[in-house]
């Protein structure tokens, strides 16, 4: 019999009772570091099992959705408040200072976030002014958008209609792809199939998995929007960069790192925002950004959005979840905000690349707790809910990107989502049995639990994926057989297979239960520089689950430290948690559940 959600919790109380610990499902004052760890395990364990969407699900997901969007609809400025002193008349009644230096500062630093001086001697120039500008980075992502027929960039740009909100978009498209013939003639010879870009009204609104008790809404945009979000999504990242020194492809463990740091001094605050994304109004972007900012994001938003059993939808929201642009356009708002009311306070910041004061991931803010309650204010007056379940401002215990810390020290809990396979029964004991390293909370019954379901165990190098098999030292694998030429260590794992499209002489072979896609010889030269087509196939998402299968695989050196092995690959480890794990404690844990022989 499968394990179920409530043999998980089971097991997991009988072992809080091998602790000594009482079964609390919520923080309290003055706890142990143990107590945190098994809160946090308690919360987090069982919260996103796959139990697929309700109807009740999608519906809390909806009202969320549509009161966000009426909350930007009616976000308006404090009254009197004005955003240039110069411009109040003399009977103006104005509102305090704190506020009005504040909504100035922040207008004032996303004006020089847009207007960058290039040393040209003629005053600072807009980020960008032409089309071209964005086309040239421009890409496009995995996911679905109107009127595609798959997720890869073959499928969406040469066998499916394309679809945008407005005549520009495609003009612009056209007379860029000019310069490169042969994606022009891809695009004429799909063009024959599916005819020009078609305009549509908006973007699909569609439900994703969250939790048990709320899905997530997500916006699917048209192709060229979303072709052309992510090119104006990849100048925002550079110029985040170089203004406020986060680099959104690193930012996120930088964060871990400050979190950790707050947790053990106080001396920053996290903040996280409730349904950020979907709270960023128009109204307040049209008052506080340069206009020729405000029209770029206005051009490539979708105005509307249809609705499953409701129809079409006005958004009064900037952007929404699925929108190319909006993460970087949120941590934009969210570093001016952090900024702003450093600078009235007269707290220096400096890049956040060379200090350890601050740091912001999208709705993820971490800034000094001696500016975070200023930085609340001015999020409300913006429009933005704080989160209270997920901020702190006091106490030992902090949360940001995806870790949780309690003086310092790693304890976010781990989220089984399914153990039906086993690479999922894998990934599970590996993920487990580094938590009770890193926290000291024992976890027998609960190991053991799924241990007991999974009879086939393959063991594998600590460096290998955690759903491949399970991490064990060398001295602790079953096999010790060795290949014959080179004499490394053999062993197997589970490796995925996802689906492919072949690529035949005249055709393509699709795999079954995916749509037919079109054979475009000049689109698929086009894809294969683009870096879409790899060994005369193309990548898709897996509508189902990833097919695994077991490979025979060579390792000629199983213990070699982590450090070691992220140099190897040419890389730092970004991920600080697992790098830092006491290796040796781990071997111990590991010896209690697979002893050598």
């Amino acid at each position: 019999m499968a394990i179920q959600p409530e043999d998980l919790i089971q097991a997991l109380v009988l072992d809080g009772q091998v602790n000594n610990l009482v079964d609390n499902t919520e923080f309290f004052p003055d706890m142990t570091y143990l107590d945190a760890a098994y809160v946090s395990m308690r919360k987090a364990l069982v919260s996103k099992w796959k139990q697929g969407m309700t109807e009740a699900t999608k519906a809390a997901a909806l009202e969320k959705f549509l009161h966000s969007n009426q909350l930007c609809k009616d976000w308006s400025l404090p009254r009197n408040v004005s955003l240039d002193v110069e411009w109040l008349n003399p009977g103006d009644l104005l509102i305090d200072t704190k506020t009005e230096m504040l909504l100035n500062k922040f207008k004032s630093l996303i004006h020089d976030f847009w207007y960058v001086n290039r040393g040209s001697g003629i005053g600072p120039q807009p980020l960008f002014d032409d089309p071209r500008d964005i086309l040239d980075v421009a890409r496009i992502g995995p996911g679905a958008n109107v009127g595609a027929k798959g997720g890869d960039f073959y499928t969406k740009f040469f066998s499916s209609p394309l679809t945008c909100t407005s005549a520009y978009l495609s003009r612009w498209y056209n007379r860029y792809i000019s310069s490169f013939p042969d994606w022009e003639r891809a695009e004429d010879v799909r063009c024959v199939q599916f005819g020009g870009p078609k305009i549509v009204e908006g973007s699909r609104l569609s439900f994703v998995p969250k939790n048990d008790k709320i899905s997530r809404c997500i916006c699917t945009e048209p192709t060229l929007n979303t072709y052309y979000q992510l090119g104006l999504a990849d100048h925002l990242n550079r110029r985040l960069l170089s203004r406020f020194g986060i680099d959104l492809l690193e930012q996120q463990f930088k964060n871990r790192d400050l979190a950790r740091l707050g947790s053990l001094t106080g001396s920053l605050a996290t903040l996280d925002l409730s349904s950020a994304s979907d709270s960023i109004s128009l109204k307040m972007v049209e008052q506080f950004f340069p206009a020729d900012f405000v029209r770029w994001l206005k051009l490539l938003r979708c105005e509307r959005t249809n609705i499953p059993g409701r129809g079409v939808v006005e958004l009064h929201m900037i952007s929404s979840m699925g929108n190319g642009y909006t993460f970087p356009l949120e941590t934009i708002i969210f570093c001016c905000a952090v900024q702003a009311c450093a600078d009235w306070r007269g707290i220096p910041l400096g890049p956040s690349k060379f200090g350890n004061t601050w740091g912001v991931f999208g709705d993820d803010i971490i800034c000094p707790s001696a500016i975070a309650d200023d930085v609340i204010y001015l999020l409300s007056l913006l429009g933005f809910r704080l989160n209270l379940d997920k901020s702190f401002v006091e106490g030992p215990f902090r949360e940001s990107c995806g870790s949780d810390f309690y003086l310092g020290a790693p304890i976010r809990g781990i989220y089984l989502k399914r153990l039906d396979s086993y690479h999922s029964r894998y990934s599970a004991i590996n993920q487990l049995i580094r938590f009770e390293t890193q926290t000291g909370l024992a976890l027998p019954n609960l190991i053991k639990l799924i241990l007991g379901e999974t009879p086939v165990r393959l063991f594998v190098p600590r460096w290998a994926n955690l759903d491949s098999g399970i991490h064990v030292p060398r001295a602790n694998r079953r096999s010790t057989r060795k290949d014959r030429r080179s004499q490394c260590d053999v062993f197997f794992a589970l490796e995925p297979r996802p689906p492919k499209i072949r690529i035949g002489e005249h055709e393509l072979v699709v795999p079954r239960s995916y749509k037919q896609r079109s054979y475009n010889p000049h689109g698929l030269w086009v894809s294969f520089l683009q870096g879409g087509v790899n060994e005369c196939s193309i990548g898709v998402r897996s509508k189902d689950d990833v097919r695994y299968v077991r490979k025979r695989r060579l390792s000629h050196s199983w213990d070699i430290p982590m450090s070691q092995f992220w140099e190897r690959r040419g890389q730092p480890s970004r991920d600080r948690q697992d790098y830092e794990l006491d290796w040796r404690r781990w071997e111990s844990v590991v010896d209690y559940y697979f002893p050598r022989e």
